[in-house]
């Protein structure tokens, strides 16, 4: 079981996506953009280990309030970072219904394999 790095989780997100959604907030950024909105997400360095299903489990508890539209986002820090995690929390998402939307900066993006295979298996 892969476990994600999380930094912190929003309930109720109306601007990260369409509809309602559970944010999951990653740590660990090296971009350092001057006008980034979560600077304190930058360190990478591990705290709260959480797995997609303890995650997916807890979004789940929201759901009535998503609506047609909502479901969960991915955010950060850099989600791409943790490309592994992001695989295995989409997948069970998609298994149980969810919505999912990644909001990234994109710098770690590569046409190299194998990271631009795991990149699509993301956007299916």
């Amino acid at each position: 079981m892969i476990r994600g790095n999380i930094h912190s989780t929003e309930s109720f997100g109306s601007v990260d996506g369409p509809g309602i959604r559970y944010v999951i907030f990653l740590k660990g950024c090296a971009m350092r953009c001057k006008f980034c909105h979560n600077a304190d997400t930058w360190d990478g360095r591990t705290s709260d280990r959480r797995s997609a299903d303890e995650l997916l489990d807890e979004a789940e508890r929201y759901r009535n309030y998503w609506g047609s539209e909502g479901g969960i986002t991915v955010s950060g820090g850099e989600p791409l970072l943790q490309m592994g995690f992001l695989l295995e929390l989409f997948r069970k998402a998609k298994q149980r219904g969810i919505s999912t939307v990644i909001d990234t900066a994109g710098q770690p993006f590569t046409r190299r394999e194998p990271w631009l295979t795991s990149f699509r298996k993301l956007m299916d």
